[in-house]
């Protein structure tokens, strides 16, 4: 036996064997090792699933750590502003003492030598009675800021002081839920100091209008605001031009990638040689743009050139309620595009198109569109809006109000304060009504509804008459009479008869 052993140990054979069989990966049917084995009829292609589905759960793994990264490094990123701005506040505690505001004044004279003349001496003035009150207000537990004046206030190194005291006041506030300045010139350095006091105050408000700022510095001050208070809701950068395409498009894209925003305006701000579109194409385009509720792009001259991203972003039913597109240079067929994206937008309760490139013609294809489903081939074998059919009448859009394209024409737009239900109802209901004075009615329902859809006609009318609410129920009464007296089937004598004791009941 030990022969046997001995001669198994010094076999070069054997040994090769051994060592070739602890290196080989399990097989399929070896019972050695449960966990690694595969079935005896594993295929080539079942491995390479197997490989595939491993492959996928590592991305899925990786992914959800980079998630988790990404989280944890927002909020060192916040932990390290929080601490930096609680270290701010105590160096202007122990620099305070007893607060008092210690802003030298700015004599009238300091603006008359530098060539200004007595009224922009007396808004500078008016100026720094604004930036004293905000501060003594937020000394007093105030949570806003709101710096206006009734013109244009201009900016000086005299006024430093003044800001040093608001940013300090603004530093050692808890909160600030508004942020505005309006008619109001920062320059640079104190738009610095207001925007290391804001950081993490939870702004909710952040509106800059009409503040001329003399470069970038507007738009930087705007984008940094943004990163560092993640609460805002409402941002609007009004009659403040841009200096170049690139610091528009930075500005929308900081807009586009805030996780609160939902209100944005551009009003009066797209101009100055700027490339006007390419910031509106971006914030349509752009990820992000499905957070926003409310768009104000008034008085900017935007001009498409045929781009479609604007019906694009309308025909996907984002959730957006409000656009106002007013004084621009849309087009008639800027505005026909609008209108057939209209009808899969069911979230759009209001549209400004007022003093845009449209024309009477243009306004009345849109109308038509829009507002009863009627496309400009159908409209031009339509002499009145009352032949409209029903079936287009009732699938056209009930749900966004349009300034700009009624004219003359103020039949049954849309009230966004309704519902579609009230809507759709109120407009199908006015077209009866108004064939019926024409004695017009006959003849087009028998055109619009089937043989088999007789039926449900005295249902569709009840629905009418439950919801045209502004209408006397006299008329809407004689008007259905009028009807199921001219259709002598049984559902519809049913409906007359029921309407009629509905109608007893109720007197």
């Amino acid at each position: 036996m030990k022969s046997n052993l001995a001669m198994d140990s010094t076999n070069p054979a054997k040994k090769r064997k051994d060592s070739s069989a602890a290196s080989d990966p399990p097989r399929p049917g070896n019972d050695d090792d449960p966990g690694n084995t595969l079935p005896a009829n594993f295929s080539l292609a079942d491995l390479n699933r197997l490989i595939d589905q491993r492959v996928e759960d590592v991305k899925a793994e990786t992914l959800a750590l980079t998630s988790r990264v990404d989280g944890l490094q927002r909020e060192n990123v916040g932990l390290l502003l929080r601490c930096e701005s609680l270290e701010r506040s105590i160096q202007v505690l122990k620099k305070e003492g007893n607060w008092d505001y210690s802003a030298p004044d700015v004599p009238r004279s300091h603006w008359i030598d530098q060539g200004y003349d007595e009224e922009d001496a007396e808004e500078a003035e008016n100026l720094i009675q604004s930036i004293e009150n905000n501060t003594y207000c937020l000394r007093s537990g105030a949570d806003g800021v709101n710096v206006s004046c009734a013109t244009l206030a201009i900016s000086d190194v005299a006024m430093d002081p003044h800001w040093e005291q608001l940013a300090n006041a603004i530093q050692l506030s808890e909160r600030i839920s508004k942020l505005s300045f309006n008619n109001v010139q920062l320059d640079e350095h104190a738009l610095q100091m207001i925007e290391t006091s804001v950081r993490q105050k939870g702004i909710v408000e952040l509106y800059l209008e009409r503040n001329q700022y003399r470069g970038g510095e507007g738009v930087q001050f705007a984008i940094d605001v943004l990163k560092s208070n993640r609460s805002v809701v409402a941002f609007r950068w009004r009659d403040n031009s841009f200096y170049s395409t690139d610091d528009a498009c930075e500005l929308v894209d900081a807009v586009l990638e805030h996780p609160s925003t939902s209100e944005v305006s551009f009003t009066s701000s797209f101009h100055d040689g700027i490339t006007t579109y390419s910031p509106v194409k971006r914030l349509f385009c752009g990820i992000g743009s499905d957070t926003l509720l409310d768009i104000y792009l008034g008085d900017n001259g935007i001009k498409t050139n045929g781009d479609r991203c604007i019906p694009d972003f309308l025909s996907a039913n984002s959730p957006l309620k409000t656009l106002s597109l007013w004084g621009n240079r849309l087009t008639d067929d800027d505005a026909l595009n609008i209108a057939v994206a209209l009808q899969w937008n069911t979230n759009l309760r209001y549209l400004n198109l007022e003093f845009n490139a449209l024309t009477e013609e243009g306004k009345d294809v849109m109308y038509h569109q829009a507002i009863f489903d009627i496309s400009p081939l159908d409209l031009s074998k339509l002499i009145t809006v009352y032949e409209a059919n029903l079936n287009s009448v009732s699938g056209a859009n009930h749900v966004c109000q349009i300034v700009g394209i009624s004219g003359r024409k103020t039949f049954m737009m849309n009230n966004r304060k309704k519902s579609t239900k009230w809507n759709r109802s109120r407009k199908l209901f006015c077209l009866l009504a108004r064939r019926h004075l024409d004695d017009r009615n006959m003849t087009q329902i028998e055109s619009e509804f089937s043989e088999d859809g007789m039926g449900l006609l005295p249902h569709v009318l009840a629905c009418i008459n439950t919801y045209a609410t502004e209408y006397q129920a006299k008329f809407n009464l004689s008007l259905l009479f009028e009807l199921a007296r001219d259709w002598k089937t049984p559902e519809m004598y049913q409906f007359r008869n029921s309407t009629m004791l509905s109608s007893d009941i109720q007197r």
